[in-house]
């Protein structure tokens, strides 16, 4: 405690020197531009309308990436812009969309509004950004400059949410795309977001936008208004949106409501996955929604189903023993087969994209006070609140018995005709229940700084400070586990009659929800501060030019509450996932510090050569101190071309969920986890071995089984924090003999210690995988007895806490041109972001322990496109800007990790779609603008490409592989904008 006590009053000691500074040295107020000037044309979208405030403004500026404020917008390290008007242009209404599906972003998997019924990091609804497939928690977003806190529910809260952000103050966002830990400090470890907003309007301006899809579902409405005040000595601006998406249900979309095996035979036939009967023609080729309204024998393993024509075989009125019977196709083999099951209708309603609304307050001045010389002081607030709902359907399975349960089973004695029932004692019925859920996030944040100059030099002081606070509730309607009649978890009879047709086929649903549901709330609370102090200037001069440099400190203190329901915290949910309470706080204290050297000028091939180093020495509550560092050289060989490299270090201190989470559960299927099913069948020899020294059946399949139980929790005492190393190079070209220039750059990152779970299937691989077994690995997971009355051999619980793992690695090259040329019929732009992917590895063993273990090469695998790309094209002339859009995916597939051709107890081979092909949307729009107005109108994905279709291997939703959000579910659509402006 009382090195903390030292640590704040050093900390308040340095602040307060850089605030009596600037009363002491009399300064005069610093020139800030807010404009979009041009690091190299070629990186990025500019947006025409500041023009004119660029070439007014010649003050020093501070550039994304760099705390030294300099006269021109060039820097060292690689920096994308992306103008929201530009992206507004080709149908990209949220700052949250254009960001996820940015080059830089869109080679993997993004958390969007799409994730219904997954427990993710910050809760359903939220909207973060990944840079380079290194996860939400290791990119940094910055609101002009300054951090505002993560926002969302549940314990894993961490990462920003980009919902916040009323996109009607959003003037452009900068992506910087190298390792920055040394400029930012924790979490800039695959990059930095910078989104910049308007600063002042004059006058007001009122905004109605409409994106409808051609069919059904999916449609978002967007309104706006602003107000600026600009005054002699400062300006004012507040403004409001309300932002609507509305959902989209499966039944909206063809290849959402009907999921389906999309397994085949050496023809191309469909056929069934188990015994290779034909499909595609016949009765079975039904869609595989959400199985219900049956009923298991759990001791012979018999299922009944509603009798087509209402007979009874059995104890249940309508219902019969599902039957093998024979296909006599040729690619059938001859062998039997089970009757499809009627699939449950109710399950098309379910959301694929959740309903989310979003009302957002926004205000910011900024005035020169007139003492001490002149200081600007500025502020920034933002109200922000969200509620997103998701609707789904799940399967209530209880396992029920007693003497008196009217259970059916059957024998056969001598004829597959001939049957009998009789009562075993414990049944399974397997009913719908409905799964919806509702959070609720109101967000707050505030910031105010006072910056100014030190004498008549170029030397400027400022002194920040900021506060966020998301303050979330989660609902969900739960089965009290206590009160389900499921002898696992409470002895009482089931208070309903739940073999009977009309529980069985949800007719009874609301009775079936008021008996054994209930509604059940928890809530997150998030606080952060942060404040900051920073001296820049010229140290000195040097014949090349004056040497630059930034120095200063901060403290941030964060804390984060999740309270889930009492259901959830003691484990009284049917199937669903507990959780305990999260709470914890850490708070940080940081020295910094930037130089920049002109080493070279005006010398062939030396046009100027400039050296920039950042250092950044840090000490956490949590896990102690340390230090990282950055260095780049920036060389202009002539006017044509120049060259660029930053080498440096960076680092991660754990998130508060990785510290403090509380254990929750999850639930993964048998399939899922456990790489001893069918193990005679494997190949891995040692696989064979280990499944066989376990006593665990060649043929062993799970069964009907239940999921096993994944618990995950903190890390505290156990978890270091990560570091990482970044290395660029780049190569700019801006000939100006003509209207185009590129850049190129080459990327590396590899983070080291990374915190992480093994999951579940990486913890039972490191058992059985194992040359070494058993190991502690099989210390991490429970497996029933052979002899287990209903489940035998199955794993029954994964203990997944988070844990430093090895490294993670991804390497490639950014391409970004443009050309912009003026013509006679008018301005012609046209750009391209592309990023290709050469590596993209994680390791979660040393190598010298890996113990045969192959590194997860994640490259081109569905979700992780090696390739993806954009390209604009832009027209104008007089009052009209016509716009040409394309998006490209480069085809992926799972054959890393899934075998495409499977084999089934001597069947012939089936093959299964583990491939989503290339993806390529087409967007077109017109925008005519006038003095008062302006209209935009557009279609996106005009020629209605659709999702790819996966198998049932792959993780999805309906036919479509859920973790590739770079596809389109919502198809053609139509976009209309209208702005006046008064």
């Amino acid at each position: 405690m009382l090195t903390l006590i030292k640590r704040r009053l050093a900390l308040a000691s340095l602040l307060f020197f850089l605030a009596m500074l600037g009363l002491i040295w009399n300064p005069v107020m610093a020139q800030d531009q807010d404009s979009d000037s041009e690091e190299d044309v070629a990186e990025e979208t500019t947006d025409e309308a500041d023009e004119d405030e660029e070439a007014a403004d010649l003050g020093r500026v501070q550039v994304t990436g760099s705390l030294i404020r300099r006269a021109e917008y060039s820097s060292t390290s690689p920096v994308q812009v992306i103008t929201a008007e530009t992206q507004a242009q080709v149908g990209q209404i949220s700052t949250a969309e254009y960001l996820q599906r940015s080059s830089v972003a869109a080679g993997s998997t993004q958390y969007n509004n799409t994730f219904n019924g997954f427990v993710i990091e910050g809760g359903t609804g939220i909207n973060s950004l990944s840079l380079r497939g290194l996860g939400a928690q290791r990119t940094l977003v910055v609101l002009n400059n300054r951090r505002p806190g993560p926002a969302g529910v549940r314990g894993q809260v961490g990462a920003f949410d980009l919902n916040v952000i009323p996109e009607v103050i959003v003037q452009r966002a900068e992506i910087l795309k190298d390792g920055a830990s040394s400029i930012y400090g924790s979490d800039a470890v695959a990059g930095v977001v910078n989104v910049i907003t308007r600063k002042n309007l004059d006058g007001g301006e009122v905004s109605l936008s409409i994106s409808q899809p051609e069919e059904a579902g999916g449609a978002t409405y967007q309104g706006s208004a602003g107000y600026g005040w600009n005054f002699a000595s400062g300006s004012v601006v507040v403004a409001a949106q309300y932002h609507l998406q509305e959902e989209l249900r499966h039944r909206d979309r063809d290849f959402l409501e009907c999921p389906q095996d999309l397994f085949y035979d050496a023809e191309g036939n469909r056929i069934d996955r188990e015994d290779r009967s034909i499909l595609a023609g016949t009765d079975l080729a039904g869609c595989d929604n959400l199985f219900a309204n049956a009923v298991d024998d759990l001791l012979t393993g018999v299922r009944y189903i509603p009798s087509p024509g209402g007979e009874t075989i059995g104890l249940i009125p309508g219902y019969r023993p599902r039957t093998p019977l024979r296909y006599d196709d040729p690619g059938s083999n001859g062998e039997a087969y089970y009757e499809i099951v009627t699939n449950f209708p109710f399950a098309a309603s379910e959301t694929a994209i959740n309903r989310q609304e979003r009302m957002s307050l926004y205000g910011a001045s900024e005035f020169n006070l007139d003492f001490a010389g002149g200081v600007t002081w500025d502020t920034e607030w933002l109200y922000n609140k969200r509620e997103t709902t998701a609707e789904g359907w799940r399967q209530f399975f209880p396992q029920t018995g007693g003497a008196n349960a009217p259970i059916p089973s059957y024998v056969y004695p001598d004829s597959p005709d001939y049957i009998t029932p009789v009562p075993s004692g414990i049944g399974r019925p397997i009913i719908p229940y409905p799964s919806n859920s509702n959070v609720e996030v109101d967000y707050y944040y505030v910031a105010t700084g006072l910056e100014g100059s030190i004498g008549n030099s170029l030397w400027t002081w400022s002194v920040d400070a900021s506060y966020s606070r998301s303050d979330g509730d989660y609902t969900s309607n739960g089965i009290v586990a206590s009160r389900s009649g499921d002898v696992r978890f409470d002895t009482r009879a089931p208070q309903l009659p739940y073999y009977s047709p009309e529980i069985l086929s949800g007719q009874r649903m609301d009775e079936l929800v008021a008996t054994i549901g209930e509604v059940h709330t928890g809530n997150t609370v998030y606080d952060q501060f942060v404040t900051t102090g920073i001296i820049t200037g010229d140290l000195f001069q040097m014949p090349a030019g004056p040497v630059g440099v930034a120095f200063g400190a901060e403290y941030r203190d964060f804390s984060i509450d999740d309270v889930p329901s009492q259901l959830s915290q003691d484990g009284d949910l049917w199937g669903s996932s507990s959780a305990q309470v999260t709470k914890g706080d850490d708070s940080v204290v940081e020295g910094f510090a930037e130089i920049e050297l002109p080493l070279l000028a005006g010398e062939t091939p030396f046009e100027s050569l400039t050296l920039n180093a950042s250092g950044r020495w840090f000490d956490y509550d949590s896990t102690g101190s340390d230090y990282v560092w950055k260095a780049g050289l920036n060389w202009q060989i002539n006017p044509t071309v120049r060259l660029r490299s930053t080498y440096g270090t960076s680092y991660r201190s754990p998130a508060l969920y990785e510290l403090y989470l509380g254990d929750q559960t999850s639930f993964l299927s048998q399939l899922a986890v456990d790489p001893c099913i069918d193990w005679a069948e494997s190949t891995n020899e040692t696989l064979r071995n280990n499944c066989a020294a376990a006593g665990i059946p060649g043929d062993y399949d799970a069964g009907a089984s239940s999921s096993a139980t994944i618990v995950s929790g903190g890390g505290l005492g156990v978890l270091e924090p990560e570091t990482s190393n970044s290395f660029t190079a780049g190569l700019i070209l801006t000939p100006s003999f003509a209207d185009f220039s590129i850049a190129v750059d080459y990327f590396e990152m590899e983070v080291e210690d990374q915190v992480a779970q093994l999951g579940a299937g990486s913890i039972l691989g490191g058992c059985y995988g194992s040359p070494n077994y058993p190991n502690a690995f099989c210390d991490l997971f429970d497996r029933n007895a052979g002899d287990h009355p209903t489940a035998p051999y199955n794993i029954t619980e994964v203990r997944d806490s988070f844990l430093n793992v090895d490294r993670q690695k991804t390497r490639g090259v950014d391409v970004n041109f443009r050309y912009d040329g003026l013509f006679s019929f008018g301005r012609l732009v046209v750009e391209n972001q592309s990023t290709w992917v050469f590596e993209d590895l994680e390791q979660l063993f040393d190598p010298s322990l890996a113990q045969g273990f192959d590194d997860n090469d994640r490259n081109g695998i569905i979700g992780r496109p090696k390739l993806v790309s954009n390209l604009r094209t832009s027209l104008t002339r007089d009052d009209w800007t016509f716009n040409y859009y394309i998006e490209y995916i480069r085809r992926t597939d799972l054959k890393k990790f899934v075998d495409e051709e499977t084999t089934y107890f001597g069947f012939d081979p089936a093959y299964q779609d583990i491939t989503a092909e290339r993806g390529l949307y087409h967007t077109i729009s017109v925008l005519y603008e006038q003095n008062k107005w302006s209209i935009l109108a557009g279609v996106r994905n005009l020629f209605n490409e659709e999702p790819p279709l996966v198998s049932s291997s792959v993780q999805r939703r309906g036919n479509i592989p859920l973790a590739a959000t770079q596809y389109d579910p919502r198809g053609r659509t139509g976009f209309v904008r209208f702005n006046y402006y008064f």
